[in-house]
C-alpha cells in the first residue's frame, strides 16, 4: 500500500494559484522517496508524465480514481527517478541566456565564448565569429536580451541553413524547407510535409552537437519515425551519431550550456 499524505491535504500541497489554473499540486511516497506532482486532470483518455522545469506534470482522465492514478504513478516510479534524475543534472549544466548577461558572462555560439560588445542605442545587434564579439546595443537589460536573442536566431539560421544544405546534397536527400523554433522540451522536429524545425538554441553548442539535431531530423524525411531503419538512415548520415545524442540527451534545451570554471 502506498503512503500518503496527511488525510486533511487530502494530497494537495497547494491550492491556490495552481488550481486557479486547473491544476493541483500531490505527493506520493515512491519506493526511492516523496514525488511532488502537479495533476491536471481533462477529457483524455489516458495518464501522461512530463518532467520539465516545474518537476514531474502528471494529466489524467475527469473520472480516473485517485487511487488507480497513484497505483499507475506507482508503476511508473523507476522511469520517473530517473527523468528527474537526468532533469536535475541537466539544470546543473545549463542557465539562462538572461543570466549570463546579467552578469556579464561570456556567451557561447558554437562552443566557443563570445564577449559582448556595448555599441550605441541604435546600433544593429551583431555576431561576429570571427573576432568572437557579441555586438550588442546599449540599452535597458530587457532590450539587450531581446536584441541578443535576435543576433543569435540571426546567426543560428544562417548556420543551420548552410549545414543542412551541405548534407542534403552529399546524400541527395528530398526537398525540406528549415525553420527556426523555440521549444523548451526538444532540440528538432521535422513532420509529413517535409518541414524541419530547429531549436534556436542549438547555435550555443558545438558543432558537432549541431550536426547530429540537422542529421537526426533530415533523416525523418526518409523515415518519419525511430524504427531500426531511421537509426540505419541516421547512421548513413552521421556515423558518430551515438555521441552527440548521448551529450544533448542530458542539456536543456530551454538553456545555455553553463560556462567552465
Amino acid at each position: 500500500m502506498l503512503k500518503k499524505t496527511p488525510p486533511e491535504a487530502n494530497h494537495r500541497a497547494n491550492t491556490g494559484a495552481a488550481s486557479a489554473l486547473g491544476a493541483e499540486q500531490y505527493a506520493i511516497d515512491l519506493p526511492w522517496g516523496l514525488c511532488h506532482y502537479t495533476l491536471k486532470r481533462s477529457s483524455r483518455r489516458s495518464v501522461g508524465f512530463v518532467i520539465n522545469d516545474d518537476g514531474l506534470q502528471v494529466s489524467a482522465p475527469l473520472r480516473l480514481a485517485q487511487a488507480e492514478l497513484e497505483r499507475i504513478i506507482a508503476s511508473k516510479s523507476t522511469w520517473i527517478n530517473r527523468r528527474l534524475q537526468e532533469w536535475q543534472t541537466r539544470q546543473a549544466q545549463t542557465v539562462t541566456l538572461e543570466w549570463l548577461l546579467s552578469q556579464q558572462q561570456t556567451i557561447p555560439v558554437r562552443g566557443v565564448p563570445h564577449t559582448i560588445e556595448n555599441l550605441p542605442a541604435r546600433s544593429k545587434p551583431l555576431v561576429n565569429p570571427w573576432t568572437q564579439v557579441i555586438a550588442l546595443p546599449e540599452g535597458p537589460p530587457e532590450q539587450r536580451l531581446a536584441n541578443l536573442e535576435k543576433a543569435l536566431r540571426h546567426h543560428a539560421k544562417d548556420v543551420f541553413t548552410h549545414m543542412a544544405k551541405q548534407l542534403a546534397q552529399r546524400h541527395q536527400l528530398p526537398p525540406h524547407t528549415l525553420h527556426l523554433s523555440s521549444p523548451k522540451a526538444r532540440w528538432g522536429s521535422c513532420n509529413s510535409q517535409k518541414q524541419i524545425r530547429l531549436n534556436w538554441r542549438l547555435v550555443h553548442h558545438r558543432p558537432e552537437l549541431i550536426q547530429y539535431v540537422i542529421a537526426h531530423e533530415m533523416a525523418h524525411l526518409l523515415e518519419l519515425n525511430h524504427s531500426p531503419r531511421f537509426w540505419q538512415v541516421l547512421a548513413s548520415l552521421m556515423p558518430g551519431y551515438k555521441g552527440p545524442h548521448h551529450e544533448l540527451s542530458r542539456l536543456n534545451p530551454a538553456e545555455v550550456p553553463r560556462p567552465l570554471a
